[in-house]
């Protein structure tokens, strides 16, 4: 049997039923490994979260209680946040639902071999490495097993870097609130784009015609965001049955824990360079900032939002962008195409950042990061 047809056989069936549930992962570079349906589970310190005086526990992650539900997982964000929830001390432990649609399992004709008679499977290098992420499982949005996680999900994170998947995934996310099978829910994270409330200014005019990147797709962010805004409760965030909050980001640079089944090498040191330099992060409430953002640290902002306590994320919509290059002496030792990456941001300058601005900082310039050269 040859390993594309192992890989179909032993991760996924194509039938009445289709299964495309995974624990474990792949040894010794073969595609024929057997699921691992793994029930471990750490139990861990509970997050105080934030300063006294600033916040109330109701948003922290239960790792023995919560299962969060991640979309866009062929992405690089949405890859780094399940990595990230999988190894933050504050969500180390919680169930990691990581969704996948169905065709990113099915084969397709080898595009560099006409004659050949075997499918390839394009997805299977990264479906294979998230799942070497301990407490991630990898399910398809058309299987049994996604239909039986979704009554005890408590959080959702959606994180499609590209808008009109993005819209997709929360238009799915939003009927199954409305079809009442989240019953569990409580949080909702979502990915979406600086320059929504200035797409009558350059550069963000140009960025939303009609033929740039799939069409105007500063409207369909913010068809997402507010498909999310309407659908969400109203009333006091601390009454309501379940919050959001959005991440606005600028253009995603930096690789993701997935990003060596990617084939651009360019684009690959350019995103190592900026992994390296840009370690910082910068953050206010709305639309203010023009910049590009790490994927890695809009991954740790937008699980922070699941793991924080604080009132002040709830229900709030805030910029991130990604401001350097930081001094010498950090980025000593660092080399990504070596597996020597700087550390993910830490929650504790999260929210540093997240915290509001007295009027002088208000008033200040923010440098947002340059595209490496």
């Amino acid at each position: 049997m040859s390993s594309s047809a192992s890989f179909l056989q032993s991760s996924v069936v194509h039938n009445n039923n289709t299964t495309t549930f995974f624990r474990g992962r792949n040894r010794g570079g073969r595609s024929d490994f057997t699921p691992k349906f793994s029930t471990k589970r750490t139990t861990i310190r509970k997050a105080s979260g934030g300063r006294k005086g600033t916040c109330v526990t109701i948003a922290s992650i239960d790792t023995k209680r919560d299962v969060v539900l991640v979309f866009g997982c062929l992405d690089r964000t949405a890859q780094c946040s399940a990595e990230q929830l999988s190894m933050n001390e504050k969500s180390q432990g919680v169930r990691v639902v990581s969704v996948f649609p169905a065709k990113a399992f099915e084969g397709i004709k080898n595009p560099l071999d006409a004659m050949a008679k075997e499918l390839v499977y394009p997805n299977q290098k990264t479906i294979d490495a998230m799942n070497d992420f301990e407490y991630v499982e990898v399910v398809s949005d058309e299987s049994k097993e996604y239909q039986e996680v979704l009554p005890n999900v408590t959080a959702v994170i959606i994180a499609d870097e590209f808008a009109p998947n993005m819209l997709k995934s929360t238009e799915g996310v939003v009927a199954l609130i409305k079809e009442n099978k989240l019953p569990k829910l409580k949080r909702v994270v979502g990915l979406s784009h600086i320059g929504i409330d200035r797409r009558d200014q350059d550069p963000y005019k140009m960025m939303n015609r009609k033929l740039f990147r799939g069409g105007a797709i500063l409207d369909r962010w913010s068809d997402a965001e507010e498909l999310i805004k309407a659908t969400s409760p109203k009333g006091n965030p601390l009454e309501v049955k379940w919050t959001y909050t959005i991440i606005r980001v600028g253009d995603l640079r930096g690789n993701g824990p997935c990003a060596v089944v990617y084939g651009d090498a360019m684009l690959t040191l350019v995103d190592n360079a900026f992994d390296v330099r840009m370690q910082d992060v910068d953050m206010e409430p709305g639309d203010k900032f023009d910049g590009f953002t790490k994927r890695l640290s809009a991954a740790c902002v937008m699980n922070r939002m699941l793991t924080s306590s604080k009132v002040s994320v709830l229900n709030q919509t805030f910029s991130l962008i990604s401001v350097g290059p930081v001094p010498r002496d950090r980025r000593k030792g660092y080399d990504v195409a070596k597996g020597r990456s700087p550390p993910p941001i830490r929650d504790e300058e999260i929210d540093e950042a997240v915290q509001p601005k007295g009027k002088e900082e208000e008033q200040g310039s923010v440098g947002g990061a340059p595209v490496p050269t």
